[in-house]
C-alpha cells in the first residue's frame, strides 16, 4: 500500500472515530439531568468569549423554535410571589429578590420578552437600561434571576409524577392553548430562547482579518462545538414534544384519555428523522403539563396499538348497546373508530377485559 493510500485510510479512520465521538457526546447529552443539562448553558453563556461573540461582533445569536415559548406559569409565579401566595420554599428562595420581581412588573411583558427572554442582536446592556428604564446593576440582577430559573426550573415547577413511583420525572414543559393553537410553553427560559445560530462565514472573515488570535480561535471553535451539542438536544427535545403535540392534538383538546391515538417511537423517529434510540433517551424520565393542568410521563405519549383497541373495545362494551357476537364488536369498531382488527383478536382482547362472550352473558342473564 502507497503512502497516499495509507493517508487516505488514516483520515477516514479519523473521520469516522470522530463521528463516533460525536454520536456518544450526543447521547450521553440526551440521558443528562435537566439540572445538570441547565447549568451547562448557563455556564457557556456566562463565558465572555460568547459575550464578545454574541454583544460585539454578532456571531452568535438565538433563533426560536416554532410554537414554542417560555411557559405563561413563569409570570403567574411572579404574581403569587409578588402577592405571597406562592409555596413556602419559592417565597423563602426569593424573599431577597422581591424587587427584582417587581422590577420585571414594571418594565412589562413586551418589554421583558423584548429585552431580557429573546434579546435583540447587537443591544447593548447599555441600551437595554436606558429602554427600559432600569439602572445597569438592575438589568445584572434581572439576568441572573433569569439564569436562576433556568437552572432551578425543577425546583419552580416540581414533577408530581415522581411520588411513589420510584423513577425521578422532570416536568420540562406545558401545553398551551392559544389563539395561534397549541403552544410548548418551557419551564425553563434558556430552553424557550431556542437554539444557537452561528455565523461561521462571518467568523472566518474576522479571523482572517486578524480579529482573533491563534489561540482565542482555538477557543471559540471549542465553544461552536460545545454549543451545536447543546443545539442538538435541544433539537431532538423540541422535535419530539412537536410530534406529540401534532399526533395527539385530539387528547389535548378534549383532555380525555380515550382520544390518545397508538403512537409508537418507531413512528416518530421515522417522522422527524431520529433514530428510535434516541427518543428513547430524550423521553426517559420527562413530563409535560397539558392544557388541563394533568401531568404526564412522555412516554404515556406512546400508547402500544394493542392497549389502544383494547380500550376501544372496553368502550363499545361499557356502553348499552348489545353485541350479540364477537364479529358484531368488530363491524362496530371498524364502522365507528376506523379500527379493523379480526373478529378472533376482539375474542382475545375482550378475555383480556374479563368479559364473557355474548352467549355466556345471555345465558348467565337466563338463569
Amino acid at each position: 500500500m502507497g503512502g497516499l493510500e495509507i493517508q487516505q485510510t488514516q483520515s477516514l479512520q479519523a473521520r469516522q472515530e470522530f463521528k463516533l465521538i460525536i454520536r456518544l457526546e450526543q447521547a450521553s447529552l440526551l440521558e443528562m439531568p435537566e439540572e445538570e443539562f441547565n447549568k451547562l448553558i448557563i455556564e457557556a453563556e456566562g463565558s465572555p468569549l460568547f459575550k464578545k461573540l454574541y454583544r460585539k461582533e454578532r456571531i452568535i445569536h438565538y433563533q426560536r423554535y416554532p410554537k414554542t415559548d417560555l411557559s405563561s406559569h413563569f409570570y403567574q409565579l411572579n404574581e403569587e410571589i409578588s402577592t405571597g401566595t406562592g409555596t413556602l420554599d419559592i417565597e423563602s428562595l426569593l424573599a431577597d429578590k422581591d424587587s427584582i420581581v417587581r422590577q420585571i412588573q414594571k418594565i412589562g411583558l413586551e418589554n421583558f420578552k423584548r429585552y431580557f427572554l429573546y434579546p435583540e442582536l447587537g443591544v447593548s446592556v447599555e441600551e437595554v437600561a436606558q429602554e427600559c428604564n432600569l439602572e445597569l446593576p438592575e438589568v445584572e440582577e434581572v439576568n441572573n434571576l433569569i439564569n436562576e430559573f433556568s437552572i432551578m426550573s425543577e425546583f419552580y415547577h416540581p414533577s408530581t409524577l415522581s411520588l411513589g413511583r420510584g423513577i425521578y420525572y422532570s416536568k420540562v414543559a406545558s401545553i398551551e392553548k392559544r389563539p395561534e393553537g397549541f403552544v410548548i410553553g418551557y419551564h425553563s427560559p434558556s430552553h424557550a430562547r431556542g437554539r444557537y445560530s452561528i455565523d461561521y462565514e462571518r467568523f472566518e472573515e474576522l479571523k482572517g482579518n486578524s480579529a482573533f488570535s491563534t489561540a482565542e480561535g482555538r477557543e471559540i471553535r471549542q465553544l461552536f462545538k460545545r454549543l451545536e451539542l447543546i443545539n442538538s438536544r435541544k433539537d431532538t427535545v423540541t422535535r419530539i414534544l412537536q410530534g406529540i403535540v401534532e399526533k395527539q392534538a385530539p387528547y389535548f383538546e378534549s383532555g380525555n384519555g380515550k382520544a390518545l391515538l397508538p403512537f409508537s417511537q418507531k413512528e416518530l423517529a421515522e417522522r422527524i428523522g431520529l433514530v428510535p434510540s434516541s427518543i428513547s433517551r430524550a423521553i426517559s424520565g420527562k413530563s409535560l403539563e397539558t392544557p388541563g393542568g394533568e401531568e404526564k410521563a412522555l412516554k404515556d405519549f406512546f400508547p402500544q396499538p394493542r392497549m389502544f383497541r383494547k380500550e376501544l373495545v372496553k368502550q363499545l362494551l361499557e356502553t348499552e348497546e348489545e353485541f350479540p357476537s364477537d364479529e358484531a364488536i368488530r363491524a362496530k369498531l371498524e364502522q365507528k373508530f376506523g379500527v379493523s382488527i379480526s373478529r378472533r383478536s376482539v375474542a382475545s382482547l375482550r378475555e383480556e377485559l374479563k368479559i364473557a362472550a355474548a352467549w355466556k352473558r345471555n345465558k348467565t342473564a337466563m338463569q
